[in-house]
């Protein structure tokens, strides 16, 4: 429902559970077990979660220290292809304002295959320090990509603006290059049923194997692969700590939903391995403006850390459709599938043995 996008501001809830749904029919129950018959790991962040064997996998950029990381699968001379293109599109940028633009077009050492470029990032960027430092490499059949922006005032010198003389740090480009080009190294690409046995992090396409730290950002959609407007989005952040959990919340929430109309399926605390976890399981009027339920489970709120990441597992069904797609004329499931489906997917949700 059109709650959610208050959710970790602050918004929510009360505790008793209500208005169960009824018990499946005989075709219910065959449209469920066809949905969660063939379950499989999925890991996300330092978790796995089973989900349908077929679903479709989306990932936005991650973030590791600061850093955007993604991953696109392609052959390797797609890459090559590609990085050849990159390096001539930044060579050939000039920018608006007669700055500099390309800085650096290189590798990184000890990488093979890595390309490595610093540049203002856009023809429009008015500011002569701004840089972005991006490096790429090609690895098991994924082309990864990181991203960070960074300032240096000192080239061109800037250093006696009486602004920048305030700054601790007038170029903080070396620091974070050589912090692109360490987990440039490190990195890998990783098929989406690769659940990996050591320690690290898990993003759609790629891994990073290491010990937990306080700077991890992942989020990861599944789709249904013949039901477009159903789906489930996976995030965890450790560096995200909130004040109140899911059902201290309530008083917000219920006024939201005597406004629109929405209603609670159910509410309460969950319990799940390894986490503190509520949920809350709503209909209502959906942001593709058809009735269906929007089931949302939040854990670690307040305790949320490199060890105890928050955590958040949403669920739409009749939402919005893949992009370019028109909006769904109705939910492709039932109320009682849903919550079906809900509860046979969420509870698997469990940190992934010796990912911390």
């Amino acid at each position: 429902m059109k709650w959610r996008t208050a959710l970790v501001a602050g918004c929510v809830l009360g505790l008793s559970a209500c208005n169960r749904p009824a018990p499946l029919t005989q075709q219910e129950q065959k449209i469920v077990t066809e949905l969660t018959t063939n379950l499989k790991p999925r890991c996300v962040g330092r978790y796995v979660i089973d989900m349908p064997s077929d679903v479709l996998i989306f990932g936005i950029p991650a973030t590791l220290d600061g850093v955007d990381v993604e991953a696109t699968a392609m052959t390797l001379k797609d890459y090559q292809a590609a990085m050849d293109a990159r390096s001539k599109e930044l060579n050939s940028t000039k920018s608006r304002f007669g700055h500099q633009f390309l800085y650096a077009d290189t590798t990184v050492g000890g990488v093979p295959g890595s390309r490595f470029f610093i540049s203002q990032g856009d023809p429009d960027v008015l500011s002569p320090a701004t840089r972005v430092i991006e490096s790429y490499k090609w690895d098991r059949g994924y082309q990864i990509k990181l991203q960070i922006e960074g300032s240096d005032f000192t080239h061109p010198d800037q250093t006696n603006d009486p602004v920048v003389k305030l700054l601790p740090n007038k170029n903080d480009v070396p620091n974070k290059a050589r912090a692109v080009g360490y987990l440039l190294d490190k990195i890998r690409g990783r098929m989406e049923d690769e659940i990996p046995t050591e320690p690290g992090f898990c993003f759609a396409g790629g891994f990073m194997p290491g010990r937990a730290t306080d700077q991890e950002n992942v989020t990861v959609q599944f789709v249904l692969p013949d039901k477009h407007d159903v789906s489930f989005e996976l995030l965890t952040n450790s560096a995200i700590q909130e004040t109140t959990t899911l059902l201290d919340r309530s008083a917000a929430i219920n006024a939201s939903f005597a406004q629109s109309g929405d209603r609670t399926i159910r509410k309460g605390a969950v319990a799940l391995p390894g986490m503190q976890a509520e949920e809350w399981l709503s209909a209502g009027l959906t942001f593709a403006n058809i009735q269906g339920q929007d089931l949302t489970l939040e854990a670690n709120s307040k305790i949320g850390s490199a060890q105890t990441p928050f955590l958040t597992l949403n669920m739409d069904n009749g939402g919005l459709r893949l992009r370019g797609e028109d909006s769904p004329e109705k939910a492709s499931l039932t109320e009682a599938e849903a919550v079906a489906l809900w509860d046979a997917v969420s509870r698997t949700l469990r940190p992934r043995p010796n990912g911390f």
